[in-house]
C-alpha cells in the first residue's frame, strides 16, 4: 500500500472514529433531555416512568453519567410510590457509579442531594441535614449559580420538610420561601411540580400556625401550579390540604367534597401517603356530620392504608440497616486483609533481616576464621626459623 493510500486509510478511520463519537455524545445528550422531560410524569405515573429509566439504565451504549441520572430518576420515582426501600436500592447502585466518574460537581450535587431527601424520608433528620449542608456548600459554590438554581430549590424545600415534621414551621416557612425563590429563577417549565409542592406544604404551615387565610393561598397556589404542570396527584395533596382548611373552619361538606374529588385524581397515582390523608379528612368530616356509615367505611380505609404505610417504613429502615451492615462488614473485611498482608510484609521482612545477619554473620565468623588460621600459620613459621 502506497503512502497516500495509507494516510487516505488512516483519514478515513479517524473519520469514522470522530463521527461514532459525536453520535454517542448527541445520542446521550437527547437521551439525557428525553429523561428530564419525561421525569415531570413522575408524579403522575412512576410506574411507567420506572420502566423507561431502568431501560436507559441498562443500554449499555448509554454513558456512565446518563446511567446515573436514569437511576437517580427512577430512585425518584419509587420515592414518590413511598416505596423507600427500592429508592434507596437504587441511590445506592447510582453512587456506587458515581466513582467512576470524577470531576463532576453537579453529579455530586445531585447524588448528596438525592441521599438527603432519602434520610428526611426515613425521618433520620440529623444525617439527612449533614448531607444535604455538604450538597448546599457545593452548590453556592458552584461557578454558575442558575446551573444550581434546581439543586439549591430542592435542597431548601428538604430542608424546610424536615423543621415543618419537627413542628418548627416560623424556620420552614423560611426555607420554602428560599427554595421558591430559587425555582423561580428558573425559566424552564419543569420547576413548576416542586413549585407546587412548596406552596402546598407553605400552607400546611400557616394551617398549624393557624393563620387559615394565608393557608389557603397557599392551597390555592398549589394547585393552580400542579394544573399547569399536569400532575393530578399534586392537585389532591393541595385540595386535601384546603379541605384541612376547612374542616377547621366547620364547612363540612366542602371539604368532603373536595376530599372526594381529590380521591378520584389520585386512583392512579397509587400514593398510599396521599389517600391516607384523604380518608383521615373523609373519616373526620363524616364523624362531625353523625353520617355513620361512611364514616365506618373511610376509618377502615384509613387503618388499611396506615398499616400499609407502617409496613413499607418498616421495610425500608429494614433495608437501611442491612446496608450499614454490609458497608461495616465489608470495611471490617478491608481491615484485615491489609492487616494481614501488612502482618506478612513484617514477617518476611523479619525473616529476610535474620537470613541476611546470619549470612554476614556467617560470613564474618568464616573470614575471622581465616585469619585466625593465617596468624596462627605464621606465627609456626616464625617459630620453625627461630630455631
Amino acid at each position: 500500500m502506497g503512502f497516500k493510500q495509507t494516510y487516505l486509510f488512516l483519514l478515513f478511520n479517524l473519520s469514522i472514529c470522530v463521527w461514532n463519537l459525536a453520535a454517542n455524545n448527541w445520542q446521550n445528550k437527547d437521551v439525557d433531555s428525553l429523561l428530564d422531560v419525561k421525569s415531570a410524569t413522575i408524579y403522575e405515573n412512576p410506574n411507567a416512568f420506572i420502566e423507561y429509566g431502568l431501560s436507559v439504565f441498562n443500554d449499555d451504549t448509554n454513558s456512565i453519567i446518563t446511567k446515573i441520572n436514569a437511576l437517580m430518576h427512577v430512585s425518584t420515582a419509587y420515592s414518590s410510590k413511598r416505596d423507600y426501600k427500592k429508592a434507596l436500592e437504587y441511590s445506592i447502585i447510582a453512587n456506587e457509579l458515581s466513582e467512576q466518574v470524577i470531576d463532576n460537581p453537579m453529579l455530586k450535587i445531585n447524588i448528596l442531594l438525592r441521599t438527603g431527601i432519602l434520610y428526611q424520608q426515613l425521618k433520620i433528620f440529623d444525617k439527612s441535614m449533614e448531607v444535604l449542608d455538604k450538597a448546599e456548600q457545593l452548590s453556592i459554590a458552584h461557578p454558575n449559580r442558575k446551573e444550581v438554581a434546581f439543586a439549591l430549590g430542592n435542597i431548601y424545600l428538604t430542608k424546610g420538610f424536615i423543621y415543618k415534621d419537627n413542628l418548627n414551621c416560623d424556620i420552614g416557612l423560611v426555607f420554602f420561601d428560599k427554595g421558591i425563590s430559587e425555582y423561580e429563577q428558573i425559566e424552564e417549565f419543569l420547576y413548576l411540580g416542586n413549585l407546587s409542592i412548596a406552596y402546598y406544604n407553605k400552607g400546611n404551615c400557616y394551617t398549624v400556625l393557624s393563620e387559615y387565610g394565608m393557608a389557603k393561598n397557599s392551597f390555592y397556589k398549589a394547585i393552580e401550579l400542579a394544573k399547569i404542570h399536569k400532575a393530578n396527584s399534586l392537585i389532591s395533596f393541595a385540595q386535601k390540604g384546603l379541605a384541612e382548611v376547612y374542616t377547621l373552619e366547620g364547612k363540612y361538606q366542602e371539604s368532603i367534597d373536595l376530599l372526594t374529588d381529590a380521591l378520584e385524581k389520585s386512583s392512579e397515582v397509587g400514593d398510599i401517603v396521599l389517600n391516607h390523608g384523604i380518608y383521615k379528612g373523609l373519616f373526620e368530616n363524616y364523624l362531625a356530620l353523625n353520617q355513620w356509615d361512611k364514616y365506618q367505611t373511610n376509618y377502615d380505609l384509613f387503618l388499611t392504608t396506615q398499616l400499609a404505610i407502617k409496613e413499607s417504613e418498616r421495610n425500608s429502615v429494614s433495608n437501611s440497616i442491612v446496608d450499614s451492615s454490609k458497608s461495616k462488614s465489608e470495611e471490617l473485611q478491608a481491615i484485615k486483609s491489609n492487616f494481614n498482608l501488612n502482618l506478612k510484609i513484617v514477617i518476611f521482612l523479619n525473616v529476610f533481616f535474620i537470613v541476611v545477619i546470619g549470612y554476614f554473620e556467617f560470613r564474618n565468623r568464616k573470614i575471622i576464621k581465616s585469619l585466625h588460621n593465617t596468624v596462627k600459620t605464621i606465627q609456626n613459621t616464625k617459630q620453625v626459623s627461630d630455631h
